[in-house]
């Protein structure tokens, strides 16, 4: 049997808008005079964005809640997004044009909420990411590491998760991926990933082809 699906992690996976996010945070958080650096951003990659800002508010003590910080990141981030461009992972584009020219269903699975997911279901190849599960349909609680948001996408495309293929690059996104059950590849950017059964690492979807994910898959089956 081939890959039914493949379901593709955004943020630091397909794009390298985590550098985006940094600026967003950088440059709210400075608007109430508190500090922003590599490590608090760090604990937040692949976070469902209601508990990074749960997260944010606390540690900054921020004269905000949770509720309100998210629309006012969202509303940064894509400002960013839309000056500095939304740059690709390395082989990130190759793959999901191989998939679709092999006929493969592909969906975009992020904690990231619509409004920029948009930009990168705009500059997608053609007849790419069909589906979106974004952090702002789920319901609260269930983001990452959820397997809900991998086991919707597949929902909507009308597949079994287990024939799917999930790519992540964080620890709450690999857990979701993992337990959805869908086959999960990890590559790994700027934060550790979990030790998990089964789960294939890395360094790059440029390592990867359609050919070489149909044999994972098959083994694993």
């Amino acid at each position: 049997m081939g890959i039914a699906a493949a379901l593709f992690d955004m943020d630091g996976t397909l794009t390298d808008s985590e550098i985006l996010w940094f600026e967003a945070e950088k440059a709210v958080f400075a608007r109430y005079g508190k500090p922003w650096n590599d490590g608090d951003q760090n604990d937040l990659i692949g976070r469902a964005i209601e508990d990074s800002c749960r997260l944010i508010v606390e540690r900054l003590e921020l004269p905000l809640t949770p509720e309100e910080l998210a629309p006012i990141l969202v509303a940064e981030v894509v400002h960013q997004a839309k000056t500095k461009g939304m740059p690709w992972r390395p082989g990130a584009r190759e793959l999901v044009e191989e998939c679709v020219a092999r006929g493969i269903p592909t969906a975009l699975v992020t904690s990231s909420y619509s409004d920029f997911a948009q930009l990168t279901l705009d500059a997608a190849p053609k007849g790419a990411l069909g589906v979106a599960v974004t952090g702002d349909e789920l319901p609260v609680g269930r983001g990452k590491p959820d397997p809900l948001p991998y086991q919707l996408a597949a929902e909507k495309l009308g597949v079994n998760i287990r024939d799917c293929v999930a790519f992540e690059d964080s620890d709450p996104g690999v857990r979701s991926a993992h337990a959805s059950g869908a086959l999960t590849v990890a590559i790994p950017f700027q934060v550790p990933i979990p030790s998990l059964p089964g789960l294939v690492i890395v360094d790059s979807l440029s390592d990867l082809s359609v050919a070489r994910l149909e044999e994972l898959l098959s083994a694993r089956q």
